[in-house]
């Protein structure tokens, strides 16, 4: 299903910029909520990662008292990305709060990209910038580069290493607790009638032509 397709990864650190040459059949075999070659944590794993993800630095969006908080980790060049974002915008006005966690592998400029994410002085205005600039013919986020920090580079590798913990062999990689407080995890950008029960709240209008197929 497209709507369930992730942006594969490499597994290699040194690589991971590269687009892989496989990504179709990949693709391909990759299921709704996970790949094949991703390791699935156990179900008493999941609430110390949760609270590991809490405290990574990230993109914040949406209300500041949010009923609930959805994470996503991101890559600033991912069009499934970039897809779940514009579908996210009604769920933010809404009242949810997503906080973004930027990863960095799918191209050379992903992580300068999310460098002119992360340290500018309004996250939330560069996140915006890059989606609304999106380059959906050539695969690229519209931010302008910016020469990453050292502190940066090591964050970038601690969420990606953490997105690997979850099972997320791609992006995007939604994380959260449902309305029992018990943590779920999602590979791919969603169908648009999983958003309610992934934002807990309920079903917002949206247009976008673009979200077409993914209804």
């Amino acid at each position: 299903m497209a709507s369930d397709r992730p942006e594969l990864r490499p597994r290699s650190g040194a690589a991971r910029w590269l687009r892989l040459a496989i990504a179709g059949a990949a693709l391909a075999a990759c299921a709704a909520a996970t790949c094949a070659y991703a390791k699935k944590p156990a179900p008493s794993e999941l609430p110390a990662l949760f609270a590991a993800l809490e405290k990574a630095d990230a993109v914040v969006e949406g209300s500041g008292s949010p009923a609930r908080v959805l994470y996503v980790f991101f890559d600033a060049n991912c069009w499934y990305c970039h897809l779940t974002w514009k579908a996210l915008q009604a769920y933010e006005r809404a009242g949810l709060q997503v906080r973004w966690v930027p990863v960095a592998f799918q191209k050379e400029s992903s992580t300068p990209k999310a460098a002119a994410i992360m340290q500018a002085k309004d996250r939330a205005a560069a996140l915006r910038e890059n989606e609304l600039g999106y380059k959906p013919e050539s695969y690229d986020g519209g931010i302008a580069p910016a020469k990453p920090s050292k502190a940066l580079e090591a964050q970038l590798e601690a969420n990606f290493e953490l997105m690997d913990r979850f099972g997320v062999s791609g992006t995007p990689g939604l994380v959260w607790k449902d309305e029992k407080g018990r943590v779920r995890v999602k590979l791919g950008m969603p169908r648009l009638s999983q958003l309610p029960a992934i934002t807990g709240l309920p079903a917002q209008k949206i247009d976008d032509p673009e979200l077409r197929e993914f209804r």
